[in-house]
């Protein structure tokens, strides 16, 4: 076999050295935060959804709303020119029901910022997000929960979203999906915008509320306790005779002779008929539906009227079953009414007559960016302008 030249195996060692180290290094590359945040998005603009709009909404009026909506979206981009490291895309809406009748039309505006993310090496484009932005015109939305239980002074009455404090001179409030999920957070705020001094909707006292929960309830209890009264039947005393002898002769075939006078009187003793038995299930229900609403009833009467003028936080637990009221600090949520006379019913239906901005977030850095970008920069302002134009 021939030799090799000490040269050529000084080549090829080179160049396997080489290889490898190459390798090695391709290898050792690794997708970072840094790399998604290097990447710059851009805005697209998607197609709007289909229209299920008010039924008094002229279809003729429906590029007024769009006009607005193209504004509201500038805004958001002038806030967010640079979506490092996600893709913007945003649409308009216009649906729902105005909330007083020939009230202004309910629309919105929605931006979804998908993220890019590491994919092992490799960064790819999700295709979910939870960072979202909103602008809701003449509509609650997400910031308050209508609640069909009750009404107040024959108004719809809302739990608002938990008010967190002030944010550049406007109330800030948690949105519903302020939540931790599992290595994950997602965040989420809103604000409402409204004519200066004036408001679409009014505090419930304390009183109203207790005086609604507990109509609400006594009439529910007392159709429930008639429907059971009513479905009621019991044996008759044929039935019930028939069912305490064959009792007595199954106690005759399993029971001992010394012991067999023992249990018929023990059994006899503590017989309850049908009839008792019903009954008294229906008493315990009764007595049940009485200490539910105990504590509404006496916060009722022996509160005092500035208290009871004070108005009511709840979280959803007390709103349902009450037993007391709470604070915001606590968790708690402000219960409020629609308030009828804040609309302007001289006004072109395609006008916003309120607004709500409404933004959530992940943790990543491209979630947070968005966040930052937007409360450092978008100019509530110029959007309290658009109201009544």
């Amino acid at each position: 076999m021939k030799s090799v030249p000490f040269t050529l195996i000084k080549i090829l060692a080179t160049g396997s050295i080489l290889f490898f180290a190459t390798n090695a290094g391709t290898a050792q590359q690794t997708c970072s935060d840094d790399d998604i945040m290097n990447i710059k998005g851009a805005w697209k603009k998607t197609s709007d959804p289909s229209l299920s709009p008010d039924g008094n909404f002229p279809k003729s009026q429906f590029v007024q709303a769009n006009n607005r909506l193209d504004k509201m979206q500038k805004l958001l981009q002038a806030a967010c020119p640079d979506p490092r490291g996600m893709e913007a895309q945003w649409s308009r809406e216009i649906s729902g029901r105005a909330l007083v009748n020939g009230g202004p039309a309910p629309y919105e505006l929605y931006a979804l910022f998908l993220t890019y993310f590491c994919n092992g090496n490799k960064i790819e484009l999700g295709d979910e997000t939870e960072t979202w932005f909103y602008v809701f015109a003449n509509q609650f939305n997400w910031w308050a929960e209508y609640q069909n239980y009750y009404r107040i002074d024959n108004q719809p009455v809302y739990l608002l979203s938990r008010k967190l404090g002030e944010f550049k001179g406007y109330g800030v409030y948690g949105g519903i999906h302020s939540k931790g999920l599992p290595g994950q957070r997602i965040g989420s705020s809103a604000v409402i915008l409204t004519r200066p001094g004036q408001s679409p909707y009014l505090p419930v006292s304390r009183k109203q509320f207790l005086q609604a929960f507990l109509n609400y309830n006594e009439s529910r209890n007392s159709k429930s306790l008639a429907d059971m009264q009513n479905n009621m039947h019991f044996k008759t005393d044929e039935e019930e005779a028939a069912e305490k002898k064959k009792n007595l002769e199954i106690i005759e075939r399993v029971t001992s002779a010394d012991k067999l006078a023992r249990a018929k009187d023990n059994f006899l003793r503590n017989y309850i008929t049908d009839k008792q038995r019903k009954e008294g299930d229906f008493e315990k229900i009764k007595k049940r539906y009485e200490e539910e609403l105990r504590p509404a009833r006496d916060l009722l009467s022996k509160a005092s009227e500035q208290d009871l003028a004070q108005a009511s936080i709840l979280d959803f637990d007390n709103f349902l079953t009450f037993k007391e009221f709470t604070t915001e600090e606590k968790g708690g949520r402000q219960l409020v009414r629609l308030n009828p006379d804040y609309f302007d019913a001289k006004l072109p239906k395609y006008v916003p007559q309120f607004l709500i901005v409404y933004w959530r977030w992940d943790a990543g850095k491209p979630g947070i960016n968005f966040k930052n970008q937007l409360e450092n920069n978008f100019n509530f302002d110029a959007l309290k302008a658009m109201i009544d134009q």
